[in-house]
C-alpha cells in the first residue's frame, strides 16, 4: 500500500494508475492510516479543506466541498471542533472526508478502523460502504480482520507469509447495498471458512519456522 501511495519505492516492477507510473505521493491517491493523522491545530472543516487549500481552490468551492463531506460522514454539527475534542471514530470520519474532498482516483485505507472498539468499528464499516455505494471510487483496504474484509470488499486478496506475495484472489458475490445482517448469512459463513483456511495455513507455516 505504501508503494501504491508513493511513500516507498519498489525494488522491482512498477505501479501504474490509469497508465501513469506512480513515482511519489499525489492528490490522485487519498490515504487514511490506522493512527489518527489529523492536524491538531485545525478544526474538522479546516482539516477537510487542507488539500483544497494546497491546490488553491476558491474559498466558496472549499466551503461547498467541506459541507458536502461533513454531512456525508455524519459530522454536521462538529465542523468547528478540534481533533482533541473528537472520539476516535469521529477523527477517522474526518480523515476519510479529508481524503475524499480531493476527489482522488483511488482511496487507500491502511487498517483505518483497527484502533476502534467493536461497535464503533461496525458502524464505521457501514458508513464507508454507504459512501462507496454513492461515490463508487476504487478502494484498496488493508485489514487483518476476515469478517471486515468480506463485509467491505468485492474481492479479497490473501497474502502469503514471509515473503508477502499474492496467494489467492477471492471474489465476494454479496449484493449491494450491503446490510450488516449479511454477516449471519450462509454465504458469508462459507466465505469466512474459506478465507480462514487460507490464512491459517500461512500462520502455521510461520509457526513452524519459529
Amino acid at each position: 500500500m505504501r508503494i501504491v501511495a508513493g511513500l516507498d519505492t519498489p525494488t522491482v516492477g512498477r505501479v501504474l494508475l490509469d497508465g501513469i507510473p506512480v513515482v511519489g505521493p499525489g492528490a490522485d491517491r487519498g490515504m487514511v492510516f490506522q493512527s489518527y493523522t489529523l492536524f491538531p491545530w485545525l478544526n474538522v472543516k479546516e482539516n477537510i479543506c487542507f488539500g483544497l487549500r494546497e491546490k488553491r481552490e476558491p474559498q466558496t468551492q472549499q466551503d461547498e466541498i467541506a459541507a458536502h463531506y461533513v454531512a456525508k460522514v455524519g459530522l454536521a454539527s462538529f465542523e468547528h471542533h478540534y481533533p482533541k475534542m473528537l472520539s476516535g471514530g469521529m477523527q477517522q470520519r474526518t480523515a476519510i472526508a479529508r481524503a475524499l474532498a480531493n476527489d482522488p482516483k483511488i482511496l487507500l485505507l491502511d487498517e483505518p478502523f483497527g484502533a476502534l472498539d467493536n461497535q464503533t468499528r461496525g458502524l464505521m464499516q457501514e458508513l464507508l460502504l454507504s459512501i462507496w455505494e454513492s461515490e463508487r471510487k476504487t478502494v484498496l483496504f488493508v485489514t487483518h480482520d476476515i469478517e471486515e474484509a468480506i463485509f467491505m470488499a468485492n474481492r479479497v486478496v490473501v497474502m502469503t507469509a514471509r515473503p508477502g506475495r499474492v496467494k489467492t484472489d477471492v471474489p465476494i458475490p454479496l449484493s449491494h447495498p450491503r446490510h450488516y445482517t449479511v454477516k449471519t448469512s450462509p454465504e458469508f459463513s462459507e466465505l469466512k471458512r474459506r478465507l480462514t483456511e487460507e490464512i491459517r495455513s500461512e500462520v502455521l507455516k510461520v509457526a513452524a519456522l519459529v
